[in-house]
């Protein structure tokens, strides 16, 4: 408690200091703003104000565009199926899901070659600020509710300063509505009694903005034994104090309950692939979260933010594989039962405007984190069914973060502006493991720096932009691996250092289009070394690609859109258990992936889409004996949009139209098991706006 008071003041103590320094910034705003205006010709010719900008936990980031970075608005992201949430990020380019198919169970994506990103230590993932990644860097996107979001960002590598731990491959930030101007209704009944009801509403007037949704979904699932329910709700109340001051409240609550086939064999996948290992798979989860912002305008052009947020959440799983055959006391898998507690503070102030008649944008603010993590784990007996063995994790970890952050972009010249960043992470933390006599385990301190810097020029009569980025990242020691954070000393984080280059252009208001290229290096890669058994800072990647995509407007409402990612991920130095993997592929992430959509969606009448999905096999050994198979996919939709005001809609969608007998996810070798994929489903939606 007393680190948390100090750390509490810190934060504070940083508002009072952004305060006192901007107000008199602000004074000298408000007299720059009547006496100068952006040069002729500047990016910009119109006056700018803090309004303008997209903001991370409201912190000014207008530098998105000297990146690769996706942004998707609420218009791209609802009236589509997705098999899980994390879908909406297949929407750009060069990005794999694994759909693992166990029901509450987080779903993967890959990225710039990185495979453990919602699964491991290499994505940064936020909901309106708050950081979804756990200690290992799991983090559950099956709580967000695509119909509430208002946007996402996925900023690709570590080219960001607002963003640290986790954010080796990118970052993914998920922002609900802040307000409506109309409710939403969504009702969906689809294959294997899927059904979900959603709703999005609200209230607003000159003193406050109310904005309420609820989430009731349930599938009996495709494979047996994979019945799930979720129940998500949201509660977002911003009132106006002032014309400078606003202060919003936000709760959600959500549960999550679920059954799992498990992965089945090679032979089961075969003959029949709707098997399930046994009914013991299966679990759940519990968490109940707040946040409190409180935003101060200080002019037209900055503003000073504040948040404090918490919350709280409890996760339970079987896992188990075929007890058939095995003797009752065999072990089979475990039981999983994580308890997690997390708050946390931040300041930021944030400056749009000019200097010396150029645009100008500032970020700088704090955050602190204090998570408290207790695991448990038991194995779990062939028996008749979930029954407990011994118990082998018994461990609490209390972990404490501190991160400070500036990010500045530059006018200098037309048509060039420049971005220069950094931040500063700092992490304390010790185990207690229960098992061992309740016996204290501190991890060494950690302090990374990590310097940012980009540029894009503006050229052709803006109709092309060109831009490069440098990012230095770094990642913790990852994965299951946690407990050898705080047991051994001699590690220091990974390094990732990106550099990303690209073109972005629009030859006509018809067309537009982006190519990017980048090499993303780490150094002081973990292996584990069996001999000593411990983790060694020894080993070096390089992970380089392109990315591309194209977007065509045809007529009025009809669009065509194309991307393809190609990512070449090599050991470079890499030695595990005396084999040498130089030059190796690195494992689990598909090199080459393409998306094709057209669509003709109208603003009244019948319209539809047609989209298809490619990607080729990955490794399944670091040795690169062993590969998963390509695969591909169609899907589709017909909608009709009628009403007075034409704010009715009809849509009947098909995932997979052409039935294509594939896997969402395979692993091991000579022996492999499978995730199957949904064979053709169908899905038929009703929505009303009112």
């Amino acid at each position: 408690m007393k680190c948390k008071f100090r750390c509490s003041m810190l934060t504070l103590l940083l508002t009072l200091f952004l305060l006192l320094g901007a107000a008199a910034l602000s004074k000298a705003e408000e007299k720059a703003g009547t006496e100068q205006t952006p040069k002729t010709g500047s990016k910009k010719e119109t006056a700018v104000t803090i309004e303008d900008v997209v903001v991370r936990g409201q912190a000014a980031d207008p530098d998105l565009e000297a990146t690769s970075a996706t942004v998707l608005d609420n218009e791209k992201i609802i009236n589509r199926v997705y098999i899980t949430p994390l879908d909406i990020v297949s929407l750009s380019p060069g990005v794999s899901i694994t759909q693992y198919q166990q029901g509450g169970t987080a779903s993967n994506f890959v990225m710039r070659g990185f495979t453990g990103n919602s699964h491991g230590p290499n994505a940064a993932i936020f909901l309106d600020g708050i950081p979804l990644n756990e200690g290992d860097g799991y983090a559950d996107t099956n709580l967000i509710n695509p119909e509430e979001i208002e946007r996402v960002e996925l900023i690709k590598g570590p080219s960001s300063a607002l963003y640290g731990n986790y954010a080796s491959a990118g970052t993914l930030a998920f922002y609900t509505l802040k307000q409506v101007d109309h409710n939403h209704l969504k009702l969906q009944y689809g294959f294997y009694d899927t059904h979900e009801t959603n709703f999005v509403g609200g209230l607003s007037d000159e003193k406050w903005d109310q904005v309420y949704a609820i989430q009731n979904y349930h599938t009996d699932g495709y494979q047996k034994n994979s019945d799930w329910d979720k129940l998500n709700g949201a509660a977002r109340l911003t009132r106006h104090f002032t014309d400078r001051l606003d202060v919003r409240l936000s709760l959600r609550g959500f549960n999550s309950d679920w059954d799992a086939p498990g992965y089945i064999s090679q032979a089961q996948f075969d003959q029949d692939p709707t098997q399930a290992v046994s009914e013991t798979n299966g679990g759940g989860k519990d968490r109940t979260e707040g946040r409190v912002d409180a935003d101060y305008k200080l002019s037209a052009q900055s503003k000073l933010l504040f948040n404090v947020w918490s919350y709280n959440q409890e996760f339970w799983r079987w896992y188990a594989s075929d007890p058939t055959g095995l003797a009752p006391t065999a072990n089979v898998g475990n039981l999983r039962d994580f308890k997690r507690d997390v708050w946390g503070s931040g300041a930021s102030y944030n400056f749009l405007g000019s200097l010396a008649g150029r645009e100008l944008n500032l970020v700088a603010g704090a955050d602190y984190m204090l998570e408290d993590d207790g695991r448990q784990r038991w194995y779990l007996l062939a028996g008749t069914g979930r029954e407990k063995g011994p118990k082998y994790w018994d461990y609490v970890i209390k972990m404490q973060t501190l991160s400070f952050y500036g990010q500045g972009g530059y006018q200098v010249f037309d048509p060039l502006r420049i971005i220069v960043g950094a931040r500063y992470d700092t992490f304390v933390g010790h185990l207690v493991d229960h098992l061992d006599d309740d016996a204290k385990f501190y991890m060494k301190d950690q302090n990374v720096f990590s310097p940012k810097a980009g540029l894009i020029m503006t050229v052709l009569d803006k109709r092309l932009d060109i831009f490069a980025n440098y990012g230095k990242g770094f990642a913790l020691l990852p994965g299951f691996s946690e407990q050898a954070a705080f047991k051994e000393q001699n590690w220091q984080p990974q390094e990732r250092d990106q550099y990303e280059v690209g073109l972005r252009g629009r030859p006509n208001k018809n067309l537009s289009a982006e190519l990017v290229a980048y090499k993303l290096l780490t150094t002081k890669d973990f292996i584990y070394n069996s001999v000593t058994d411990d983790y060694e800072n020894v080993g070096e990647t390089t992970r380089d690609g392109i990315e591309l995509s194209l977007d065509y407007t045809l007529l009025t409402f009809g669009y065509l859109h194309a991307d393809y990612g190609y990512v070449n991920p090599k050991y470079d130095k890499y030695v595990v258990n005396g084999v040498d993997l130089a030059g190796k592929t690195i494992m689990g992430a598909p090199q080459n992936i393409c998306n094709a959509e057209i669509g003709y969606m109208p603003q009244r009448g019948y319209g539809g889409r047609l989209r298809y999905h490619y990607e080729d096999g990955y490794y399944l050994d670091d040795p690169n004996l062993y590969k998963s198979d390509a695969w591909d996919r169609f899907d589709a939709q017909l909608s009709y949009r009628f009403g007075q005001t034409a704010n009715y809609l009809l849509a009947l969608d098909a995932v997979n139209l052409l039935n294509k007998k594939y896997a969402d996810y395979t692993s091991g070798t000579t022996s492999r098991t499978y995730s199957p994929a949904l064979p053709l489903s169908l899905y038929a939606t009703f929505t009303v706006d009112f």
